[in-house]
């Protein structure tokens, strides 16, 4: 009898045992979905601007904890776009070495990534104007932050004498023409315009948790975004309204997209796609080149007559989205610019990179939406250096037309992309970097 007894006790032991692990098996799916779910859509933590954003509200800024839309990019790369070296986030593809808050870094971001990208949220209250005021009396366009000192032999634009630039492209693929870009560059929105001025050129990404406000403590620079078509975190100033560029992050983002360039607000720049090749901390949807192209027909169909547009940005510049993407679309005239993320934590490398992504996409001026060294533990003072080397090569390009500082805001420390990088912290109040951002001219 004993015997028995023991035998049967060992049998509901083992069974015990194995329910346990069973459950436990089947529980984490749960849970993790359960946590995705309960993201919701509304101006709150990045994440759940993210969730908000893919799900079409408009607005990701405030859904993501984090802002860049790479994962972790401290990594470098070499010109040749390949990795020497990566730290990603567990949710970020070994192979990105770069966003973010993505390119060769994703945006609006991953995991460890701070990238922007996919949580915050823009206005579409851009001014349509050419010449938009960024404040009650300044006029700068929202397009190229190039200055007259640029060779008006550069094979992306052309600078002119009166601090105006153009990139006039007539190809006819997919019946598309790039619009003519002028700017008119005012020392009250970022510079005069002339050597050693950064122009309407320097620029912010802000991500979940920012307020309108923290823009307008940013007086040196030209443009703010976010991750979604609207502006998060209350009523904004005259100038924080006029300086935003929307973006369409998202498909789900693409219906109201269509309606913003359609209607009496219609901005002057919109952005399109963004990292559509990676899921930020598996919140965003993701797209390949040739579902990117059937998802933006609505907006090739319907662009309006008053807005230029920045192509996809990809988190990984390196991988072949955008070639399948214009393969499958027909629309690389379509668009006015090109998007590109960096968090590489070298500026010599970023360099390399930015050379390395024009010499593969030269028709057209680029803008750096996402921009930070990848990484925690550095200085104000390092940090500081990085921008200042970066800024001026852009500038200096001829090329290089928008950058933007990622981030304008601290967020979820989790995001090793834009660790060190904030102006403000989480409240509005200002950090080490925002007096070093505020000085730099880009000389």
């Amino acid at each position: 009898m004993r015997s028995l007894m023991l035998v049967l006790v060992c049998a509901l032991s083992v069974s015990a045992r194995c329910v346990k692990r069973q459950a436990t098996n089947n529980q984490a799916p749960v849970i993790q979905k359960a946590a995705v779910s309960q993201v919701t859509p509304q101006t709150g933590p990045r994440r759940k601007l993210l969730e908000e954003s893919s799900a079409g509200s408009g607005n990701l800024t405030n859904a993501l904890p984090n802002s860049t839309g790479q994962g972790d990019q401290s990594s470098d790369q070499d010109v040749d776009g390949t990795s020497t070296s990566t730290s990603n986030d567990s949710d970020k593809d070994a192979s990105n070495t770069q966003d973010t808050i993505p390119s060769s870094t994703p945006s609006g971001g991953p995991g460890d990534q701070s990238s922007v990208e996919g949580t915050s949220s823009t206005s579409g209250d851009d001014s349509d104007n050419d010449t938009s005021s960024m404040d009650d009396t300044t006029t700068t366009s929202a397009d190229s932050g190039k200055d007259s000192s640029n060779d008006s032999s550069n094979d992306s634009s052309n600078g002119s004498s009166d601090g105006s630039s153009s990139t006039d492209s007539t190809s006819a693929e997919g019946g598309f023409a790039n619009q003519t870009m002028s700017t008119e560059i005012s020392p009250s929105t970022g510079g005069g315009g002339g050597s050693g001025s950064c122009g309407s050129m320097k620029s912010v990404c802000f991500n979940s948790g920012m307020q309108p406000s923290m823009f307008d403590q940013m007086k040196s620079a030209s443009h703010w975004i976010t991750f979604g078509l609207d502006i998060p975190g209350g009523a904004p100033s005259p100038r924080a309204k006029q300086a935003h560029i929307p973006m369409m992050a998202f498909e789900s983002h693409v219906a109201d997209a269509v309606k913003l360039v359609n209607g009496p607000d219609a901005p002057e720049w919109l952005l399109t796609f963004n990292e559509p090749d990676h899921s930020y901390m598996f919140l965003t949807p993701t797209m390949n080149g040739a579902e990117a192209a059937k998802a933006i027909q609505p907006l090739l169909d319907q662009p309006g007559t008053k807005t230029k547009f920045v192509a996809p940005g990809p988190a990984f510049w390196t991988e072949p989205f955008l070639e399948e993407f214009f393969a499958a679309c027909k629309c690389k005239d379509f668009f006015s610019a090109y998007n590109m993320h960096s968090y590489t934590a070298e500026a010599e490398n970023v360099i390399k990179d930015i050379e390395a992504y024009h010499s593969k996409w030269s028709d057209k001026p680029i803008w750096i939406t996402e921009l930070a060294p990848g990484g925690c533990g550095k200085s104000p003072e390092k940090v500081g250096q990085f921008f200042k080397d970066v800024f001026k090569f852009s500038k200096d390009s001829g090329y290089v037309d928008k950058v933007m500082w990622n981030t304008g805001n601290q967020i979820d420390p989790k995001d090793t992309n834009v660790c060190d990088s904030w102006l403000v912290d989480g409240s509005g109040k200002p950090g080490p970097l925002l007096e070093i951002f505020e000085s730099m001219d880009c000389s």
